[in-house]
């Protein structure tokens, strides 16, 4: 089965991750001298991994000292939200009503169909002066006119579309029930 391509930033958390996953999570600081050095604990000892330049400024030193403890706990609290994300969004989907478990409707067909219908054509003949002969092709280019799109398909990709539609559609059904 194909994957989908990575994104750009789900390509750079698994390179994080990657990273993270190879390292020690055993971190310190110690005083070498009068400098500040980051160090790493392994099973083999541990070791001198940085050391603070004598005139680097507070802020950034404490950020390079704090880095492999701090990308450890962001990594590990992500996580935990993005697990806790998804047992609530089952959560909700177990609970939601059977009509909205369906799929998305398909517009775009919907309205190509609906487009094929003589009353459909009668009634844009009629409220929305479609020109004689009403023909699929004249169908089509007067409802994406009436609808401000520049094809079907935007009507599943754009809500506003989709509701502009939706709207249409209902006049054509109260255009019908009144004979």
């Amino acid at each position: 089965m194909n994957q989908p391509d990575l994104s750009p930033q789900q390509k750079r958390m698994n390179a994080i991750r990657n990273r993270i996953a190879l390292a020690t999570r055993d971190w310190g600081i110690q005083s070498d001298g009068g400098k500040l050095c980051l160090t790493a604990a392994t099973g083999e000892g541990t070791f001198l991994v940085a050391t603070i330049a004598d005139k680097a400024p507070v802020g950034e030193s404490e950020l390079v000292l704090s880095a492999p403890g701090d990308l450890i706990w962001l990594l590990e609290t992500y996580d935990a939200l993005v697990g806790r994300f998804r047992a609530v969004r089952a959560e909700l989907h177990r609970h939601a009503p059977q009509q909205q478990r369906r799929e998305p409707k398909d517009y775009a067909a919907e309205c190509a169909m609906k487009c094929a219908e003589p009353a459909f054509k009668k009634f844009l003949e009629e409220c929305h002066g479609l020109a004689r002969p009403l023909t699929d092709d004249r169908v089509a280019t007067k409802v994406r006119s009436i609808l401000n799109i520049g094809s079907r398909a935007e009507l599943n990709d754009d809500p506003a579309a989709a509701a502009r539609w939706q709207d249409l559609r209902s006049a054509f059904d109260a255009w019908r029930r009144r004979g």
